[in-house]
Order: C-alpha cells, then structure tokens, then sequence
C-alpha cells in the first residue's frame, strides 16, 4: 500500500566504501566505476550521473523542477567536512524588474538604507515581493538616497502589510530595480534576491510578476555571428560599449577614483560591469629590503593594471590565458591555473581548445576588456601568461579554420596552430654563489649581463636575414626576444626556425650559450630555450606583474634601453609614468608582420 501511495525512489550518486575497500582516496571516476557495477537499477532503485552534454541536463533539471545539477571534476577524490572547488553546484538565476515601494534603514555603516522594497502590479494593486540589500554599496546607496528622496509618502503603496523588522521609509513607486534571484517561494517573494542596477528604460506600470527580464534599450547590437561563435563567446548576447578593450582608457579614470575610497570591499563599476572587490588591504608583495620597495597590496595590484590596461589588453586580446594565482600573496600557496569551471562573469570571454593530453575539451579565459583584467587581479592573479597564437583570425589571416575544439586535427589546421611570433627565451644559468644546493640562479649582474649580449647577437643574426626583432625582461632573471611574424608558420615549424638561429649563434659563442636540457651542463652559461615555440606553451605577458621580491613586471624596451637596463629597474610602483610618457615602444614593430619566405624559404 505505501509503495502504491507513495513510492520512493533511491537515488545513488556516489560510493565511499566497496566490501571493505576505502574509496575515497580513488578519483570520482573510479567510485563511480564500483557504483555501477554493484547496483543494478530499476523502478525504484537509480544512478545519477551523465558525462554528456552539461547544458543539455541543466535544462532538463530545471524543467523537471530541480534547482540545478552538481557538476564533478572525475579525478577528485572524496573530501568530508570539506567545501570542495572539485564540486560546483550551479544553481538556476533567474533575473526580474521590480518597482522599489520603499526601503528601511540598516544597521552601522549602512543604518541610512539597508534593504529596498520591492514589488510588482497585480492589476491595480502592488503586491509585496520582499526585499533586497545584498548588491548595494556606498555609491548605489548615496544614489538611491539623492533619486528616493522626491518620492517619499507617508503610507505603504503596497496592497499586503509587509513584514518589517527596522525603520521604513515609503515610496512612491516610480523607481525600478533588476534583481538576481533564485526561485519564487510558494508564498510569492523572491528568495536570496542581488541588487544589479536602476533601470531608467522601463515603464514603472509595466512591471508585472514573471515578465521576462529586458535588455537595455541602448545595448550594442550583437555582432554579426562567425565561425568561431561557438567557442570564443561572451556570457551575454548583447555586449555593453563600456566593457569592450578600446575603452580602457576612458574607464580607467573613473577606476582610479573609485579605488581610492579606504573600504577594504566594494563594488567596482566599468562602465556596465561590477565587480565585487573584497580584501583590498592585503598585501600581495611584502615590502622588501634588498630592492627598496615598499608593500603593494591588492589594492595597488588593481590600481596598476587600471592604469596599465590600454598598454597590456592588446598583448593579451584572444589569446588563451593561463594564470598563476596567489590568493594570500606571494608568501602563501601558489597554483598555475589553465582553466576556469566555475562560473564566469558575464563579461569574461572564453575560447573552448580541444586537449590532446587529456582527449577532452577545455576551457580558457580570454582577457579582452578592463574589467576581465580588474578581475583578475581581484581573484589573486599575480601573473598573467599567454600562448603565441591568438584565436581571432583578423586582419591577416581571413579564411583560416577557427575549429578548435572537435578534435586534435582540428585544433591543428586551425589558426590557434599558427603563432603570431617566433620566442628566444633566454635563461642565464650564471650562479650567483648564494643559492642553495638544487636551486635555479638567483638573479645576479653577472649573469643578466651575458644574458644581455646574447640577446645581442640574436638580434644581430636575425638583421642579416631582415627580420627586426623586440625583447622585453622576464621580469625574473631572464630575457624574451620575439619575431613578429606572418601567420603562415606551424608551431612545429617555428620550433624548428629558432633552433637553427639558436644552433648557429651557439656555434659562435659555444664559451657563453648552450641548448643543453640537462642542468649541470647549463651551469656558467645562458641558456636559449627554442622549446618554447609549442601549442599550449605559455610566456609572461609584456607589462604582467611576477611574483617574486620587488613587484617586478615583465618590460617591453628598445635595443638602446636594454644596454643599460637591469631586471629589477621595472615594477608595478614605478613604471606608470614612464610608459604614459613614452607609450607601447613594441607597438609598431608588433604590427609589422615579417614574412619567413627570404629568410627560411618557408613557403606562404
């Protein structure tokens, strides 16, 4: 009877103990693998899991009702007790309108305004849909307070009695809110509700329960759709004019201003972006004796790549970005992050790259705008590194594929296979006489100074072939000499080019070079590293922060500054003035693309 009237199901989604075999150390895949083949399912009896199409099921869940779905990286093993970045539940947001009827007053820093009352036409009657305080900071307050204070009544406009815990001011209710929020409860309100913005293009009598969210009437159209729409998106159809890269510099200012306000959090606005900045008082680099620095906190973090972003977006646009993160600084843990599984902001564009070590596809942030730039530097960023191909096929490279993702030969016959530049990466493995037993060189003069000639030459040899290259400083110990090249090149290839002028340098200087892998016979001498011309490898980008001692930066220079140039001159405290004096001295050599064709004979 109770079957009939009320049946059960089990649902089985994961196993930690096997006929007394300790799961879970084993990766989910394997718990999984054991689940399987102990239960056999039926009407009653169900496992969960799918490994297909992720979208696909997060709409079936939400159309059966559910929340949203779980999502598992399969080699994690089983953590208890522990919030675990290896298991993300996205949940459903759903966004609405609402007319503000009120608000009430808070409590310390926020008693002036702490939540906004919120509710919708039902006919002629405005019903009571909750309230709102998570979203607004100082600036939206001070806002709402200066545009509330002309529609101020003296009863409620709302049909219910709203229940009230704290003073309340009443509205007329003309202003219109757009929240965030999770699902209505069966009693009519919103359940955990975000403050977005005021919406000025809406009708106040318009505003009805359920309506479906609007754009702007001012948004940027949607650009013409191409073939890489799929896989480079943003996390909107409609994209606004303030969060694209050429508006940097007009969006810096107001950062600057924003950021010189002494709350540890906030909510920063670019243009039509916000971000929620929290910790500003960390300090990310120590202040450090040996190169005379003081500390530099997150918020001087954020404060330089505000201002350096119209100089950097253009090296980092479209190109796959893989961070070093150090969220506690460079004294706490450190972790290389090549891709992002959680939730994006919406103005963070990514490129989906097919993976041929794991046989599987992979997602990489691309830092195209200011405000993906800004927030990286709020998730503990500290250095940022590119590929050397770029997935955007503008403007020399038209016709070419823009398929990375379906396979491995895909991702090979695409544009992501073709770099931009050939790398020397120079490596001096000159020892200062400190480091310790196993250490790599620390940074001397000695060693910086042979890396410097060696550059030298490079640049010599490439001249008697026409190619003009640019070098910028690792920001650590070493030197990056790049060619600009036309895009019809193979990374194979390439790889092959820079150890030829490699070989042929070495041959010359064999007392000060070598291309030896083994690091005993690296010792006294600099290293040219041509392995660095390969899909997926990745460099410091120009004008991107190390975390090292000093806050030093990787730096662009000229042939002439190198001369008398020390790794150390550049860091994020003092490198500002020089480049708003002097701007992107690679820019033009960068622009110029040079064919390999005289030089190689490599067919175009």
């Amino acid at each position: 009877m109770a079957r009939r009237e009320t049946p059960v199901v089990l649902v089985c989604f994961d196993l930690l103990h096997f006929a007394g075999l300790n799961l879970r150390g084993s990766p989910y895949v394997d718990r999984h693998r054991y689940l399987s083949q102990c239960l056999l399912p039926c009407a009653h009896l169900q496992l969960v899991h799918s490994s297909a199409d992720a979208e696909e099921l997060y709409g079936a869940a939400l159309k059966s009702g559910f929340e949203g779905i779980v999502a598992k990286r399969i080699d994690s093993v089983y953590q208890p007790g522990q919030r675990s970045r290896s298991w993300l539940k996205i949940k459903a947001a759903q966004t609405a309108e609402l007319l503000v009827g009120g608000y009430t007053r808070g409590k310390g820093a926020r008693e002036p305004l702490g939540a906004l009352l919120l509710g919708y036409w039902e006919g002629k009657a405005l019903r009571y849909a909750g309230h709102v305080g998570s979203g607004l900071n100082d600036e939206i307050i001070a806002t709402l307070l200066k545009r509330t204070a002309k529609l101020e009544r003296t009863t409620s406009p709302f049909a219910e009695k709203p229940p009230l815990h704290r003073p309340t001011t009443w509205l007329k209710p003309e202003l219109i809110a757009e929240v965030t929020f999770s699902e209505w409860t069966p009693a009519g309100a919103l359940r955990a509700p975000v403050f977005v913005r005021l919406r000025e293009d809406i009708a106040p009598r318009s505003v009805r329960k359920g309506a479906p969210a609007r754009e702007r009437a001012a948004a940027t159209p949607s650009p013409a759709p191409d073939s890489r729409a799929s896989r480079v998106s943003r996390q909107r159809e409609h994209v606004d004019e303030a969060l694209l890269p050429g508006t940097a510099t007009d969006h810096a200012a107001t950062v600057l201003e924003q950021l010189k306000n002494p709350a540890k959090r906030m909510d920063l606005q670019v243009g039509g972006a916000r971000i929620a900045l929290t910790n500003l008082d960390r300090i990310y680099w120590p202040a450090d004796p040996r190169t005379r620095r003081g500390a530099v906190s997150k918020r001087d973090l954020l404060v330089y790549l505000a201002q350096v972003g119209r100089f950097m977006l253009p090296h980092l646009k479209d190109r796959p970005l893989t961070m070093i993160r150090m969220p506690e600084g460079i004294n706490g843990e450190r972790f290389f992050q090549k891709h992002w599984e959680q939730a994006l902001p919406e103005f963070v564009e990514t490129v989906t790259v097919f993976s041929e070590h794991k046989d599987g596809r992979h997602r990489y942030l691309l830092a195209n705008n200011l405000p993906t730039l800004l927030w990286l530097g709020q998730v503990g960023t500290l250095e940022f590194h590119v590929w050397h191909s770029r997935a955007q096929t503008a403007p020399e490279a038209a016709g070419a594929s823009t398929e990375y993702a379906g396979s491995l030969a895909a991702l090979e016959s695409s544009i992501l296979n073709y770099p931009d530049y050939l790398v020397f990466d120079i490596d001096p493995y000159i020892y200062s006489g400190k480091e310790a037993k196993g250490e790599e060189p620390e940074l001397n003069r000695k060693g910086f100074a042979v890396g410097k000639r060696v550059a030298f030459w490079i640049r010599a040899l490439l001249k008697e072939m026409s190619l003009e290259a640019v070098v910028k400083t690792s920001g650590k110990t070493g030197l990056h000499v790049f060619v600009p090249i036309e895009r019809t090149v193979t990374f194979d290839e390439a790889r092959h080019i820079c150890e030829t002028v490699g070989r042929h340098v070495m041959r010359a200087h064999p007392k000060d070079i070598t291309m030896e892998w083994a690091v005993e016979k690296r010792t006294g001498k600099i290293f040219i590293d041509y392995n660095m011309n390969v899909r997926g490898k990745t460099l410091n980008v120009a004008y991107s922060p190390r975390g090292v001692p000093g806050a030093p930066i990787s730096m662009p220079l000229t042939w002439e500054e190198l001369e008398a140039a020390e790794p150390l001159d550049f860091s994020i405290q003092n490198v500002i003035p020089r480049l708003e004096k002097n701007g992107d001295r690679w820019h033009d050599v960068l622009e110029s693309k040079q064919s390999l064709t005289q030089a190689f004979g490599v067919k175009a």
